[in-house]
């Protein structure tokens, strides 16, 4: 297994706790790029469902899910001002991606209260806009600052990255096998990462993304998988959301699951192009 540096689920979400520091504003821009340090003392759990509400928005977001559609939400407050332009963006993103909704969340509605606190919004400085999954994920957000129509869109996963973001917050690491139909390594991989699902007694998930499926365009770019390539590209992912290893062609089983079970090591990943660890 070879290192790899960066964290799969930094491209799309935003940790909340940078959100909601008391308007911290180094806090947020430290997390307002889509690539950023991976390594954080402490990154609170991103819901895996909604939950249960009697507020219109509540309804609004199972109503979404149902239908498939990611939903911007444009979080505001009493007195809060801007409002408006929040909107604008939402609803700009909304344009480039256009199976979604934009809804409007009071922070100070008593109705709105189970979310305002599984979410971690009671400190977060306002107005910002957030992104729902089409599978219902909180999956990221940005304040007013630095949020634009096209990088609140790009916070809407690809399907393959929701699939590995569920597998995450469900506690088990992913094995992400980048390949096509024509490999002739590819179903060898897939059988070695069956095998390394074994070793791990079935407490992991392997998904397969398709290098020529154009909805995964953006994530195969951004992981850096050669398209080009004519091997099949397995990445490991651990239950942090960190990539643990990569490995090019037929992989080692046993490497591969004890690369998604290795502890994550301080400084591991972070733009360390020259680090020797990360599962090696």
């Amino acid at each position: 297994m070879n290192s790899m540096k960066g964290s799969l689920l930094s491209l799309t979400v935003i940790s909340l706790w940078a959100l909601t520091a008391c308007g911290n504003s180094n806090a947020v821009n430290k997390q307002a790029s889509p690539v950023t340090e991976t390594t954080q003392t402490s990154q609170p759990e991103q819901p895996t469902a909604l939950s249960a509400s009697n507020s219109k928005i509540q309804t609004d977001l199972e109503k979404a899910k149902k239908e498939g559609k990611a939903v911007f939400v444009v979080v505001t407050g009493t007195g809060v001002t801007e409002t408006d332009k929040a909107t604008t963006i939402a609803k700009g993103a909304n344009n480039i991606y256009k199976n979604a909704a934009v809804v409007q969340l009071d922070r100070d509605d008593a109705a709105n209260s189970q979310l305002v606190a599984e979410w971690r919004l009671a400190g977060a400085p306002l107005p910002l806009v957030l992104v729902v999954s089409p599978k219902g994920q909180l999956t990221g957000g940005m304040v007013l600052a630095q949020a634009t129509a096209e990088n609140i869109a790009a916070l809407v996963p690809s399907p393959k990255l929701e699939e590995v973001q569920e597998v995450i917050n469900s506690k088990k690491p992913a094995f992400v096998v980048f390949t096509k139909k024509s490999y002739s390594d590819r179903a060898e991989v897939i059988q070695a990462c069956k095998e390394a699902v074994t070793i791990l007694k079935n407490n992991a998930a392997i998904i397969e993304v398709d290098l020529d499926d154009i909805k995964e365009a953006s994530l195969i770019d951004r992981l850096e998988v050669d398209k080009s390539s004519k091997e099949t590209t397995t990445q490991v992912v651990n239950v942090q959301g960190q990539i643990a290893g990569t490995s090019s062609g037929l992989p080692d089983a046993a490497k591969l699951a004890a690369a998604a079970i290795a502890p994550p090591k301080s400084g591991c990943c972070p733009g360390g192009a020259g680090s020797s660890g990360c599962a090696k």
